[in-house]
């Protein structure tokens, strides 16, 4: 097996004429032979993915470009906006706390992982706290977690 990585490159539906503001998200992968990727980044944009999903990926116009999911890891993504910049590496180490692990794109935009392990309602409520109080605005990219309602 390959230790060097590849970018696999999504491309993104438009939600609105706005969002994404980019076409196409590009996720670092480790190559696991036969045209399989195992995803090693948090999805910023792209919806039904998580770290650590294994993907099938097929060479294009001198990239690699995802062509379904193979198999699920267990993680969910969720994406936060931080509104005062000032907070975000608060809200980073408390999501830490939790039993997550973020990517930083932007300035105030994080990327969620939240490995199948750890109490995926427990972020939510504390997500939805700080919601509440107007300090961020989260949303569900990827659910993966058994009991989910």
């Amino acid at each position: 097996m390959p230790d060097e990585y590849v970018k696999v490159l999504f491309k993104l539906e438009k939600e609105d004429e706005d969002y994404p503001p980019v076409d196409y998200e590009r996720l670092w992968a480790r190559p696991l032979g036969d045209g399989l990727f195992a995803l090693d980044n948090i999805p910023f944009f792209v919806r039904g993915i998580s770290v650590g999903d294994v993907v099938a990926a097929q060479p294009g116009e001198g990239e690699v470009v995802f062509s379904e999911l193979v198999r699920e890891s267990g993680s969910s993504t969720l994406r936060v906006i931080v509104f005062d910049e000032s907070h975000v590496e608060e809200v980073r180490r408390q999501l830490q706390t939790l039993g997550c692990s973020t990517e930083l794109n932007v300035s105030k935009m994080l990327g969620v992982d939240v490995p199948p392990q750890v109490a995926l309602q427990a972020v939510r409520t504390w997500l939805m706290e700080m919601q509440s109080a107007g300090a961020l605005e989260f949303e569900d990219a990827c659910l993966r977690h058994d009991g989910l309602d």
